[in-house]
């Protein structure tokens, strides 16, 4: 560029020596035409030279001044020229360094950021398949508590139907006494049996507060894994702020350096809308994933509080059992008394055989201290004397009902029949 310039600039000052070498000669050449005159006019022909003389001196001083001019405009010129090359050289230093900047950005920066933007979709990718995993748990977490809720209502329905039949059996009892006592040779049967299934009920209880802690256990490690996923959220949001503090700092460092030449500049706003363009993927990919760690945040806590609810439901049902086993404690224990008494009562029928063929169906009579007889009232109650076949069959269902799951836990009975 330099030596185009200076060349150009030698060709126009050549140039213009050659057309000003070309009017000096054309002039000198005219002057001496003009001073010549004839020999006969001598005053006007020394006149017409004398004037002659005078615009040759005149022009030759004109040229010298022009030759002057033309010398400083020269040098001007050649000053503009080196200035304009000086100028020139820091333009392709500067031009030199800018494209060694964009080598190294080229280089260095831009594939630093492509891999941490693929990095961001990979730890995208992993989290949306974290969050599948923890929504196909959900679903299944859900399934298994509407199957408990149904096994409930089955419960609660069954525990209706066996707190009916115990009602009607306890008045068959009080009511049908000669049938209890002619039955009364099976009992210890009937209390074993009651025994066995008594200790079923509480191996299957603890086998279903197993499986519960094994529940909470499970949440927990849900509730684990959805802070890792927050802390994962977090370091995503750490990176892409890092990256557009990167891409702003050497944007601004781009733009504070010098401005780059059209093609540049488009190729980097062409870049630079990409990259925007993938931070807005990025921020509605967060989005979302908070939108759906919120909503699975709310449904573990929806499961904890039916968690606490159940194992509220599994004491309640646990000191039922153990009210109920007291209860039958006191029935054998009331059984005993009555055997007892029942012997007394035989023992006596026994030695008065007169009694016995006046007795009264629905008493027992022995004699007092006048002589008169003393009724007794059957009011004996006895396990045996239940109907058996629906008691066995209540029993029975009352077996799946445990084996059910958490519905029996969470079966809480209205109220209380007492034996």
């Amino acid at each position: 560029m330099d030596a185009r310039h200076a060349s150009l600039a030698r060709r126009t000052l050549d140039e213009i020596r050659q057309k000003r070498a070309a009017e000096r000669l054309s002039k000198a050449s005219s002057g001496p035409d003009l001073s010549k005159v004839s020999s006969s006019n001598d005053v006007a022909g020394m006149r017409k030279s004398e004037s002659g003389n005078r615009l040759s001196e005149t022009d030759v001083s004109g040229l010298v001044s022009q030759l002057k001019d033309l010398q400083k405009s020269n040098a001007e010129l050649e000053e503009d020229n080196k200035n304009l090359s000086s100028m020139l050289r820091t333009k392709e230093v500067e031009n030199d360094m800018l494209q060694k900047r964009l080598n190294d950005l080229e280089q260095n920066s831009i594939p630093s950021l492509r891999k941490a933007l693929r990095d961001v979709a990979m730890e995208k990718d992993a989290a949306v398949v974290a969050r599948e995993d923890l929504s196909a748990q959900l679903r299944t977490m859900k399934k298994r508590l509407k199957e408990a809720e149904e096994e409930q209502y089955r419960a609660e329905e069954d525990a209706a139907a066996l707190r009916a039949e115990l009602n009607s059996i306890q008045q068959q009892a009080m009511i049908g006494l000669p049938s209890g006592i002619a039955s009364m040779g099976s009992s210890p049967d009937h209390i074993q049996a009651l025994e066995k299934e008594l200790a079923s009920l509480k191996s299957e209880l603890q086998q279903e507060s197993l499986s519960r802690q094994q529940e909470r256990v499970r949440l927990a490690e849900e509730q684990a894994r959805t802070s890792a996923l927050m802390s994962e959220k977090q370091e995503l949001e750490e990176k892409l702020a890092a990256i557009s503090r990167r891409a702003s700092e050497e944007v601004s460092e781009k733009v504070a350096q010098k401005a780059f030449s059209k093609e540049e500049k488009e190729k980097l706003e062409k870049k630079l809308h990409d990259m925007a363009v993938v931070v807005e993927r990025l921020e509605s990919s967060r989005q979302k994933l908070l939108m759906e760690i919120d909503s699975q945040s709310s449904e573990i806590e929806k499961l904890f509080e039916e968690n606490s609810n159940l194992s509220s439901s599994y004491q309640e049902a646990m000191g039922m059992a153990v009210h109920w086993e007291s209860q039958v404690k006191d029935c054998f224990k009331q059984n005993e008394e009555l055997r007892g008494m029942l012997d007394k009562l035989r023992t006596e029928q026994a030695s008065v055989p007169s009694l016995q063929d006046k007795g009264i169906p629905g008493t027992l009579s022995k004699p007092n201290n006048d002589g008169a007889n003393e009724s007794v009232p059957h009011c004996i109650f006895y396990r045996d004397s239940f109907p058996q076949g629906p008691t066995y069959k209540r029993t029975e269902q009352s077996r799946g009902i445990i084996s059910r799951g958490h519905a029996a836990l969470g079966a809480t009975p209205t109220s209380h029949t007492s034996i």
